[in-house]
């Protein structure tokens, strides 16, 4: 029942494992999408937040 409620290292190792995998598919994902833009000469950059939508970001206290 203990382990149940407390993994312990397996599941802690499992995690890590699985969210280095995700990364290297994102990255590869990313990498083939930027490739296809360079193709059609778009361009695609990382997100900014949500500062994109507001007219004017210094007069905006919050992000909400």
């Amino acid at each position: 029942m203990g382990n149940l409620l407390n993994p312990g290292k397996a599941a802690a190792a499992a995690a890590a494992k699985q969210r280095q995998e995700q990364a290297v598919a994102n990255d590869r994902q990313l990498a083939e999408l930027r490739a296809q833009d360079a193709d059609s000469g778009a361009s695609r950059r990382n997100p900014r937040g949500r500062r994109l939508f507001v007219t004017d970001a210094s007069s905006k206290n919050t992000l909400s």
